[in-house]
């Protein structure tokens, strides 16, 4: 099984894994733990190159790239960096897309690629935000933050 770390997730536990707040460590030990048992079962876990371009983006707003792209780059290090197929992901683009203005329950631009990315894998999306997630019909998620 392959399991699709969103943007939140990952910023979430780079975040919480340098801070000095005793919760936010926590929960980001509990991701990075979920993480280990993900791979002791057996289990691929990766970023979308999408994920990987707003993280590039992030650094760059923070006015102190260096610093941020360290922190990243010591967490992304064990995962899978998965590249958008330009076959498999827009025809999932574009349902997506079409399905969520059909009923007016839009999710924004990067979400929407990153749930297209994540069907096109046919791999279980791991987001912290259920509320623009489940809105996508057949798109498998679980939230690492509450298990």
């Amino acid at each position: 099984m392959i399991y699709l770390l969103d943007t939140d997730t990952l910023v979430f536990m780079i975040r919480g894994l340098k801070s000095a707040r005793r919760p936010a460590r926590q929960r980001a030990e509990h991701l990075a733990q979920r993480c280990e048992k993900a791979w002791s079962s057996g289990h691929t876990i990766g970023l979308s190159a999408i994920t990987v371009s707003e993280l590039e983006f992030g650094a760059r707003r923070s006015g102190n790239y260096e610093a941020e792209m360290a922190a990243y780059r010591k967490v992304e290090a064990p995962f899978a960096v998965y590249d958008y197929d330009i076959v498999q992901c827009p025809p999932h683009y574009g349902l997506i897309r079409h399905e969520l203005e059909a009923k007016g329950m839009t999710i924004g631009a990067m979400d929407l690629l990153i749930a297209a990315h994540a069907m096109a894998l046919d791999a279980t999306l791991v987001s912290n935000n259920q509320a623009h997630s489940s809105r996508v019909a057949d798109l498998k998620t679980e939230n690492w933050l509450r298990t």
